[in-house]
């Protein structure tokens, strides 16, 4: 499809306007496009409507995946005074920013795998980090945020992997929609409105356009080809 999946009900939306208003127009022009298939395409509209509001998994996913980045954004502030410490006892490592830096662009897989390297290093120097004014609170809690990182990170995973699988076995539902009735709908829409203002609402660039304008104010730059 040369649209994002969550894009399909709003253009559908869209295009059932404009081609219930200009429903015997273009069946003039052919009849396969009744006022039947014209029910038919709201049917199969409400259809992909119902499955999009019984994704409860995405609600979830979202959830944890706010949990997850709550949990790595407060992390910030004892790892950077950490630092100094680190800094002050002239470890040469730089995992305290390599976790920040990995926490910041989300990469959570990154992010534990140099928290458990972290959790060896001060281990391995504890006295002299301690010596250093190191909190002494500070090892158990990267071992509390490692152990919450990776569960909630193993949760968010499988929570991804049960929707991937969900949204497989409804494919077909969404790809009926899209090539038995929106990109149907627009070639008869664009062919009788050529030349006219009208073939604007019948080419999925233009709607795609007019929903990005209304969500977020502006066309965006990664419009999808034109059908």
């Amino acid at each position: 499809m040369n649209i994002k999946q969550e894009e399909i009900i709003p253009v559908a939306d869209m295009l059932i306007s404009s081609f219930e208003r200009d429903q015997a127009e273009i069946e003039a022009e052919n009849d396969f496009y009744s006022v039947a298939f014209l029910n038919q395409f709201k049917e199969a509209t409400e259809d992909v409507r119902e499955l999009e509001k019984a994704d409860v998994l995405l609600t979830k996913q979202k959830t944890i995946t706010k949990e997850l980045y709550l949990l790595a954004d407060n992390l910030y502030k004892p790892l950077k005074i950490f630092n100094i410490v680190v800094q002050k006892a002239a470890l040469p490592t730089t995992l305290v920013q390599d976790i920040i830096n990995n926490l910041k662009k989300r990469n959570i897989e990154g992010g534990l795998v140099d928290i458990k390297a972290l959790m060896q290093v001060v281990a391995s120097n504890q006295a002299l980090l301690t010596s250093k004014a190191m909190k002494s609170n500070f090892p158990a809690l990267l071992d509390t945020n490692f152990k919450d990182l990776t569960e909630k990170s193993n949760l968010q995973t499988k929570i991804i992997k049960e929707r991937q699988l969900l949204t497989n076995d409804n494919g077909a539902t969404f790809d009926s929609l899209y090539n038995d009735y929106i990109i149907d709908i627009c070639s008869i829409g664009k062919a009788v409105y050529h030349g006219t203002a009208k073939a604007n609402e019948y080419t999925i660039t233009k709607m795609l356009k007019k929903l990005h304008v209304n969500r977020y104010g502006s066309g965006g730059s990664n419009t999808p080809q034109a059908v």
